[in-house]
């Protein structure tokens, strides 16, 4: 109970930052610590891939090297669109795909393909085609779904303390 509270705390505070990109690029740092990847104790580093590192929550991510999961640093990588899936898969911890292309991933990827990473959108549709998990924008708030179907077909873990502030599609 008290790692909720302290979670709700964390994600609260980044509920001010100033812009959709920078909350994005916090909820994406905030789900690293609660997601147990594969063979993550050999790793030497918590890696979240992009399509773009100039803008949006990868340049945010990218600013903030010094920031660690479980005492390890983060490596911001630039993925190219044309990488496949199983690709990414072993590249990447987190994959972060802007709304814009995602239907380009989704596309690429059937369903039966258990992953090593944890696929974030931006939209219900992403959730809908078979991503992960979408941070979507509500108003002036950006919330944090889970496809309740995805997450129990992958090679990672998805630990309770997430799943406690986060949203289920389908309900």
């Amino acid at each position: 109970m008290r790692g909720i509270i302290i979670m709700l705390i964390v994600f609260a505070n980044y509920a001010n930052a100033k812009t959709p990109n920078e909350v994005r690029s916090a909820f994406l740092y905030q789900m690293a610590k609660f997601i147990e990847f594969p063979n993550q104790q050999k790793k030497a580093t918590t890696r979240f891939c992009f399509y773009s590192i100039n803008k949006g929550p990868g340049a945010i991510l990218l600013e903030n090297k010094n920031l660690t999961v479980r005492n390890r640093p983060i490596e911001v990588i630039k993925i190219d669109k044309n990488t496949n899936i199983m690709e990414l898969s072993q590249q990447c911890d987190i994959t972060y795909i802007d709304e814009l292309n995602e239907n380009d991933i989704l596309s690429a990827w059937t369903d039966t393909t258990s992953l090593n990473m944890v696929l974030v959108g931006e939209s219900i549709k992403f959730l809908e085609g078979g991503g992960i998990a979408s941070l979507v924008q509500e108003g002036s708030k950006i919330r944090l779904y889970i496809n309740r179907r995805q997450i129990t077909q992958h090679n990672f873990t998805v630990l309770s303390r997430l799943l406690a502030v986060s949203k289920f599609h389908p309900n």
